[in-house]
């Protein structure tokens, strides 16, 4: 079975949806058993509805395609399916499931669940699945498989080969056999063109690579997805601080960390929550903004008094307020820039001392330049606007510094939070915006009132 592209699941859906309304389940299993498990996932998703998308599963008669396909599913559409399954047939399909998948599975349950299926769940499977609940979900631990296909340090390629032959198919995606000693622990790594190359009665750990990157198990998954990134690799084994050998990470496991933490960012930076983007419940999604939304309504406010106490207790206050919605607007703009540039590069690597001081004064000169450039502007339009010749300089010094301090701001937040060990993200969504405003207020009218007390004393 091939996956079918997003457009044709979307023609596949109007062309069942009359299947699924009038449950003709004869007709709409036939369709279901030629898509992969993936698209059917994505169709039950589509539906919007919890009674389609119970009905759907309930088809799904072999346990093998069902586990695949309950695998696939989002949080939101799999929690109130696993509900209404009894524990004996959801401990069949966790038997059926990859060990990582079937932990991922069981840490979703309701705690007094947990231990039900834990209890049918046959020993060879417990065995696999059990360690796994014990990491932090977000670490190389959480995320790996316990099924490894591993062969001892004194065997041959010949001897690897058959293995592969005859269990490599349990371990499915395959990519690598793994070297290890008579105390499991890891000395190199066999990949199918190591096999291919060396003949059969080579020593595996002649043809092996010997320095094989490895990740410890309490790695966080965001590090294990920049060392895949960074490696290009297709599998890594897990191990542990004796060097023995966990568990694996493959490349699909990467690929849906990459899209959680890109989800989890782009939530943080909207002010809002990750899982939102799969929710359908209205309440809960004004539940995820709402926080945020009030943080703003704060931030606003702690503007508005600045600039009403600004307005009502310095000299020519009124025609300065009129230049407010643009110094406030630019300096959001250079903050929000600056801090979104900063937390991608913090997202792709690790920086040293000197890189992050490197580019805090990249984004200063890059503030000053805008600074300089949007305050000659507004101190041009002041100047014809206002009629007086100190009303442009108060108006382009204090765009200018408003800017260069917001960039500045907005490049080093995000370096802070990761101190502080805060989602950086966070820097870039309600509060750099929030921080910015009252900033750009206080030296706006700071400024101001200094400049126009020193052109009011020259004069």
């Amino acid at each position: 079975m091939d996956p079918i592209s997003q457009p044709l699941i979307e023609d596949i859906k109007d062309d069942l949806m009359p299947l699924i309304k009038e449950r003709r389940a004869g007709a709409l299993l036939a369709v279901l058993l030629d898509l992969h498990p993936a698209d059917i996932a994505e169709l039950m998703a589509i539906t919007g509805d919890e009674d389609d998308q119970a009905y759907i599963f309930g088809l799904l008669n072999e346990p093998e395609l069902a586990s695949a396909v309950l695998a696939e599913l989002s949080t939101q559409v799999r929690e109130p399916l696993v509900e209404d399954i009894p524990r004996a047939a959801l401990a069949d399909l966790v038997e059926e499931m990859s060990s990582d998948d079937a932990a991922d599975l069981i840490q979703e349950l309701p705690t007094e669940r947990v231990q039900q299926v834990l209890d049918e769940i046959e020993e060879e499977e417990l065995e696999a699945v059990q360690p796994l609940l014990a990491y932090d979900e977000e670490t190389a631990g959480g995320i790996m498989a316990t099924e490894v296909l591993a062969i001892g340090e004194g065997a041959t390629v010949g001897d690897a080969l058959e293995l592969v032959r005859t269990k490599g198919e349990e371990y499915d995606p395959f990519f690598y056999v793994y070297v290890q000693d008579s105390h499991g622990r890891l000395q190199g790594i066999l990949s199918l063109k190591n096999l291919v190359m060396h003949g059969p009665e080579t020593s595996v750990l002649d043809a092996c690579n010997r320095e094989p990157v490895s990740v410890p198990v309490t790695m966080d998954q965001e590090e294990v997805a920049l060392i895949f990134r960074r490696y290009d690799l297709l599998a890594v084994p897990v191990i542990d601080d004796k060097q023995r050998i966990l568990g694996r990470i493959t490349i699909d496991d990467v690929v849906d960390v990459m899209r959680e933490e890109a989800d989890e960012d782009i939530a943080r930076m909207a002010g809002t929550d990750e899982e939102e983007f799969d929710e359908t419940s209205i309440r809960k999604i004004v539940f995820y903004r709402l926080p945020w939304i009030l943080a703003s309504v704060a931030g606003g406010f702690l503007a508005g008094v600045l600039l009403d106490y600004f307005a009502m207790n310095m000299a020519l206050g009124i025609s300065l307020v009129a230049f407010v919605p643009m110094i406030m607007a630019m300096g959001g703009n250079a903050g929000s820039q600056a801090a979104i540039t900063m937390v991608r590069l913090l997202a792709l690597r690790k920086l040293n001392r000197s890189e992050v001081l490197g580019i805090l004064w990249r984004e200063a000169r890059v503030g000053m330049f805008l600074g300089g450039i949007t305050g000659l502007s507004m101190g041009v339009i002041a100047y014809f606007w206002k009629g007086a010749w100190y009303y442009g300089v108060v108006v382009g010094a204090s765009m200018a510094m408003a800017v260069l301090v917001a960039a500045s701001m907005g490049a080093m937040t995000p370096i802070l939070f990761k101190k502080l060990k805060v989602d950086p993200a966070i820097a870039t969504g309600p509060f750099v915006t929030v921080s910015n405003d009252a900033t750009g207020l206080l030296i706006y009218f700071g400024l101001a009132i200094f400049l126009l007390r020193f052109f009011s004393g020259a004069n």
